[in-house]
């Protein structure tokens, strides 16, 4: 009888302690979802407040707002590497994005022109590296339109807002478009009923591809369309057709 009970004993022991370990290890998964959930959380909460879209291949990251306003590093490291220019003037219209290196690539859109009298405005894409130390300079250009026969650079407001006609045309355009969003930012020149518009396009899939474009739209009688989109090689490299 003793011995029963002894073994009767050492079996409620053992479940004891086994029932004891189950509970111990859900508590520890339990922990380990909710702290895992709360870093998945926090990490969207953060990429959400950043001016920045997800960074596309060779680690440049476009914008999400390009007002001057809302991006002061660029602008300051804008203002120190134009500072000593002559002959030419550089105004922005959008800060367009930026890359991490040993340092700080910038992008801008700018308006430039000759500082000459009856000068005519050409819109470029301009780029800035800002050291660690804080230095700046003017690393790269590429002039938009460069090439494209009998095209005219915008010479008034360039913003969306400020052109109704343009941006009826483009927003016509892109009626039942599908896969992709594309948002306009700055009117850059035309050529009879043609406009181009450089353009941030985000390409919807589970993982979002981004580019800047400039987007070519024809207005016709009946609406508008799509002639070309040209992809920017954000290196200044090279503009390709997509």
């Amino acid at each position: 009888m003793r011995r029963l009970f002894t073994v009767t004993l050492g079996m409620l022991c053992a479940a004891s302690i086994m029932g004891c370990s189950v509970k111990a290890d859900n508590t520890e998964t339990q922990e380990t979802t909710i702290a895992q959930e709360s870093t998945v959380t926090k990490e969207a909460e953060e990429i959400n407040e950043t001016n920045e879209s997800a960074p596309i291949t060779g680690g440049w990251g476009i914008n999400n707002n390009f007002d001057r306003t809302d991006n002061a590093n660029a602008m300051l490291a804008f203002e120190k590497a134009t500072e000593d220019l002559d002959g030419y003037r550089y105004d922005v219209v959008a800060v367009l994005g930026s890359q991490i290196v040993a340092g700080t690539n910038y992008l801008y859109l700018c308006r430039a022109e000759m500082v000459v009298p009856d000068a005519k405005p050409e819109y470029v894409i301009l780029k800035v590296y800002e050291d660690l130390e804080g230095n700046a300079e003017i690393t790269g250009n590429l002039r938009l339109l460069e090439g494209q026969e009998d095209w005219e650079y915008n010479d008034a407001n360039p913003y969306m807002d400020e052109n109704e006609e343009v941006k009826a045309a483009f927003d016509k355009a892109l009626e039942g478009l599908t896969g992709a969003e594309y948002k306009p930012i700055a009117y850059i020149g035309h050529k009879d009923n043609s406009y181009a518009v450089l353009t941030k396009i985000t390409i919807v899939s589970v993982e979002p591809m981004t580019s800047l474009s400039v987007v070519y739209i024809t207005a016709t009688e009946s609406g508008a369309m799509i002639d070309n989109i040209y992809d920017i090689d954000l290196d200044l490299e090279a503009v390709s057709n997509n």
